[in-house]
């Protein structure tokens, strides 16, 4: 199974929308994914705010600040299942 880690806050966009692309992405590709978001400040504590939210697929950064795009995410879970 993936294991998907999301660092920030819910109520950020950009961690609604990496998220979102996450969740929609495997989906499609039909792969069963493990999400866990870390929200609690005392684990954010040890990133710069300025670089959350922040994005893992099976220990790999995919993305911090911004959103990544739907390719670099399809290119994670495809390489993952391998």
């Amino acid at each position: 199974m993936i294991t998907v880690i999301l660092y920030g806050t819910p109520a950020c966009h950009r961690y609604q929308k990496m998220k979102k692309l996450v969740l929609d992405e495997s989906a499609r590709l039909n792969l069963p994914i493990k999400m866990d978001e870390v929200s609690e400040t005392a684990q954010l504590v040890q990133f710069s705010p300025l670089s959350l939210p922040r994005l893992y697929i099976n220990d790999q950064l995919v993305a911090l600040q911004n959103p990544p795009r739907v390719e670099q995410i399809t290119k994670m879970l495809e390489q993952e299942k391998l």
